[in-house]
């Protein structure tokens, strides 16, 4: 299995989404999976310009010349595509939106009904890839609110971009209290910490060996790490 993660943090390796997908990963490694972290801070990545150029002049050629064309070529063999963001303003970070707005260029533009009778993009993929399905996506994002409704926007967006993707978000890892991860140090949260990080690796076990995450480690995921008031006063008082 190759599973290809795409870090949209602007801090990227210095941020909790990178140690919260740093240790997804490891665990899917353990299973002997085939792993790229691709960490989009590190590129140069432009806006779409919305041209339409890759739709009506050279279908799939996008004319901005950055770092995209390498970005988007780990999908070319990919089973699971892995997309890590912070949460910003109820949504993916700026970064994460680029890339995905850039990969518009790589699809079809033409139009299907899907098994609802509602419109999307059709399915090149298969007839790209010799038959071969969609990447299934995992989203990963962790908030600063501790509360894990805060995460009902970016999980309807991914849903939907599945949708039109044919494929499916086969996990969601949602980690309220975020800011928390990044306090390693802090002597009566490193052990709550490096639990949580035991979590996060047997989460990339079953992606890599089941294509899901069980129930068991979803339920224990989505536990606050410390109780909702503390968590508050703690940061309102840093």
């Amino acid at each position: 299995m190759k599973i290809v993660a795409y870090n949209g943090s602007p801090k990227g390796k210095k941020s909790t989404t990178h140690i919260m997908l740093n240790e997804v990963l490891k665990g899917a490694m353990e299973q002997g999976a085939e792993v790229v972290n691709y960490t989009l801070s590190e590129k140069n990545i432009n806006h779409c310009k919305g041209c339409l150029h890759c739709w009506y002049v050279n279908k799939n050629e996008c004319i901005i010349n950055d770092d995209m064309n390498e970005a988007i070529s780990y999908f070319q063999d990919m089973d699971i595509l892995i997309l890590a963001t912070p949460l910003y303003f109820d949504n993916v970070s700026g970064m994460l939106k680029v890339f995905l707005d850039r990969c518009i260029a790589y699809g079809s533009y033409f139009i299907e009904k899907d098994e609802n009778n509602e419109s999307k993009h059709l399915d090149s993929f298969k007839e790209k890839h010799g038959g071969k399905q969609a990447p299934r996506i995992v989203v990963i994002c962790n908030g600063g609110f501790a509360e894990q409704s805060q995460f009902q926007a970016i999980e309807f967006m991914m849903d939907r971009m599945a949708r039109n993707m044919s494929t499916e978000v086969v996990a969601k890892i949602f980690r309220g209290q975020g800011p928390l991860l990044s306090m390693g140090s802090n002597e009566q949260l490193k052990p709550i910490i490096e639990n949580y990080k035991r979590l996060l690796r047997q989460a990339g076990r079953d992606i890599a060996s089941k294509g899901i995450i069980t129930d068991a480690i979803q339920i224990e995921l989505d536990k606050e790490l410390i109780p909702i008031d503390v968590y508050n006063s703690n940061i309102n008082n840093r």
